[in-house]
């Protein structure tokens, strides 16, 4: 192989593939005849009539030929990508989880009519109080969201069923796609105050990913049957003068004086 020009003379013109150092007159490379591109040789400043220096020159060429500016924003787009990514799939790992506190199938359908029951209170011309455990409001739900359409097409409803902790309620689904199980749920805290019923929405959840309550507003299409039956229970729960939720049950006071 020839022996390379001095590297350090600006006239040199480096081959973009097999970088041979070439006389800046030559059209094809020395060594491998491959065509050169000669817009990496010196040119004059614009104007000015003024020559690159060979500093000024051997810096160009070098940025053109293997370009190190912008590494570290490359670094940290990619950084950023990745974090992106992996969150991503975080996220829909943790979807297709189950979560904490879903019964055993069949635990949550007991032998007690629960509308019954809260009706005759409701009706009651003296405050009445109802105690319900956690599976006896699971299978009101079960037995009120089951006959009810709704929901988002492709997604089969299997059961309905409730965490009970103080203060705190969790309504959760089972659903069916295409044969998989697919879990979402939602967190209130129920309360009485100044003899008004309110419920506050604390989030919820799809599988084991928790969702904020802000998030929750923009994702109704995936709750439309368990906020309908809500919004029926809502006036039941009006005519409640105290509410007391524990852990595994659920306390009702009615106010009485029903006509």
């Amino acid at each position: 192989m020839a022996k390379k020009t001095d590297p350090a003379t600006p006239a040199n013109l480096p081959c973009g593939q097999c970088g041979y150092e070439n006389e800046a007159e030559r059209v094809y490379c020395h060594n491998c005849g491959g065509k050169l591109d000669r817009s990496l040789l010196p040119k004059e400043e614009e104007g000015s009539g003024k020559t690159e220096t060979p500093e000024q020159a051997r810096k160009r060429i070098a940025k053109m030929t293997n370009p190190k500016s912008g590494g570290a924003t490359r670094e940290i787009k990619t950084a950023v990508n990745v974090l992106i990514y992996s969150a991503i799939l975080a996220a829909l790992f943790l979807v297709t989880q189950k979560p904490d506190g879903v019964p055993e199938l069949g635990k949550e359908v007991p032998q007690r009519l629960v509308s019954s029951d809260l009706m005759d209170a409701i009706d009651s011309p003296q405050p009445k109080r109802v105690d319900l455990t956690e599976a006896e409001v699971s299978g009101y739900l079960q037995q009120q969201l089951k006959s009810k359409d709704g929901g988002v097409a492709g997604l089969e409803f299997k059961r309905a069923y409730v965490n009970l902790h103080p203060g705190v309620i969790h309504i959760g689904a089972e659903e069916s796609l295409f044969g998989l199980p697919v879990y979402s749920g939602v967190l209130y805290r129920l309360e009485v105050k100044d003899g008004k019923f309110t419920a506050t929405m604390l989030g919820g959840n799809f599988g084991r990913l928790a969702v904020h309550p802000v998030a929750m507003q923009y994702l109704d299409f995936f709750f439309q049957k368990i906020w309908g039956l809500l919004q029926r229970d809502r006036k039941s729960m009006d005519k409640m003068q105290a509410v007391v939720v524990q852990k595994g049950t659920i306390t009702l006071v009615t106010k009485g004086g029903a006509p």
